[in-house]
């Protein structure tokens, strides 16, 4: 299969125009700087790209699209997310998945870190043809019910089948969720089954608070929901620092980071990757988020993602793009791109996010018109595209959306 394009941003080399790709079984076999004639597919009037990894959803939660609004405290938005999950009749909870994925998909994602809640669910997630990380999401607070729940996770590690397009990941869901003991073993089951691991971490001030020197509102909140572990005792560390005391940081897919400026060396040596998620940092309206610049210029992985309906008013990753545009007046447009391609994958750990020689051919394409000459870097934010021209995952699904 042989593509001809107007330009090419392979987001691991320099950008090339008026060349072609030869793409064989689904893999990038050759790049071309020049056209030789004939080509099975005619893209040259587009800017081609790799697609995008959306590296944090929640795709499960889409069918609450609206039924939740910010709140001043994280707690109260938890208390009103609790219940309306809890009520969700299966029929809407996959049709909501299914939506949103195909937003996404419109959109340009071609790859997917999702948690996932409830294992029943992994065939529905499984089957949307997104190349993917499925991250089993573990809360539980009490150390009495870790080993039961450390068992059933066990299990479908064990007897889960995985295909070329996903693999299983493990996903406690936060320092304030899930006990000290727990945390550890599930980081030692990450290890032993080579699965990526990945965790909310240091997102609101009331996490923060509850780990440095207590916080009465998660305290309340776990005790509410007959979740409290009374032989808990705060560390007096931030986010970071507890987990880096318990052994679970190394190489973490850390998501959100809003309050780890004083760990950054912690986070560095410890190899952590973020995840951004600009949509959702805005929906909550904070002023204190994660200091993206400072993480890039450390060389430091940082990747981007949407989080759910349940925080944020699209799962449509161009809008996504434009949000972190605007919050990160610090961070260019190629950097906003590579952490939105390669970042996602490197943090994932799959083998797509740039387009080179034996890399997956996940692409998408934007058409331009024959007069354009800006950047091509511009191209993705443009705020009249809402969806790609082009999306494909593999040479049999070649197609114009």
């Amino acid at each position: 299969m042989k593509i001809k394009f107007r330009a090419l941003l392979t987001m691991c080399g320099d950008l090339i125009e008026n060349g072609e790709m030869v793409i064989d079984e689904g893999n990038i076999v050759e790049i071309a700087t020049t056209q030789s004639g004939n080509a099975d597919t005619d893209l040259s009037d587009c800017l081609l790209m790799p697609g995008f990894v959306n590296t944090h959803s929640h795709l499960s939660l889409t069918a609450l699209n609206r039924k939740l609004f910010p709140s001043d405290s994280f707690v109260d938005w938890i208390r009103e997310l609790i219940p309306l999950n809890f009520d969700l009749d299966e029929e809407s909870r996959i049709r909501g998945i299914c939506e949103g994925a195909e937003e996404m998909r419109r959109s340009g994602v071609t790859a997917l870190g999702d948690y996932v809640a409830k294992p029943e669910l992994l065939p529905v997630i499984e089957g949307l043809g997104f190349r993917s990380v499925l991250f089993l999401e573990v809360i539980e607070f009490k150390s009495k019910k870790a080993q039961a729940l450390y068992k059933k996770i066990e299990e479908v590690l064990k007897f889960e089948c995985t295909s070329p397009l996903y693999q299983l990941g493990l996903a406690p869901h936060s320092p304030y969720s899930v006990s000290p003991g727990l945390f550890r073993r599930l980081s030692q089951l990450a290890q032993q089954y080579n699965c990526p691991f990945s965790s909310h971490v240091a997102e609101t001030q009331e996490e923060s608070r509850f780990l440095m020197a207590g916080d009465n509102s998660l305290e309340r909140l776990l005790k509410e929901r007959s979740a409290w572990d009374f032989r808990w005792q705060s560390p007096y560390k931030t986010p970071v620092q507890y987990l880096s005391s318990l052994g679970v940081l190394d190489r973490l897919i850390a998501v959100h980071c809003n309050f780890i400026s004083e760990d950054l060396d912690i986070m560095d040596r410890k190899k952590v990757n973020a995840v951004f998620c600009p949509q959702s940092t805005d929906w909550f309206g904070r002023k204190q988020l994660m200091p993206v610049r400072a993480l890039l210029d450390r060389g430091m992985t940082v990747a981007l993602g949407t989080d759910s309906l349940a925080s944020n008013n699209s799962l449509n990753f161009l809008d996504e793009l434009r949000m972190a545009d605007k919050l990160l007046p610090d961070v260019s447009r190629k950097e906003i791109l590579t952490m939105a391609t390669r970042g996602g994958a490197e943090a994932l750990g799959l083998q797509c996010g740039v387009l080179a020689p034996g890399k997956k051919a996940d692409l998408i394409g934007f058409r331009v018109s024959k007069a354009y000459s800006g950047s091509w870097w511009d191209v993705p934010f443009e705020s009249h595209r809402r969806e790609v021209d082009f999306y494909s995952m593999d040479e049999n699904s070649y197609g114009f959306c």
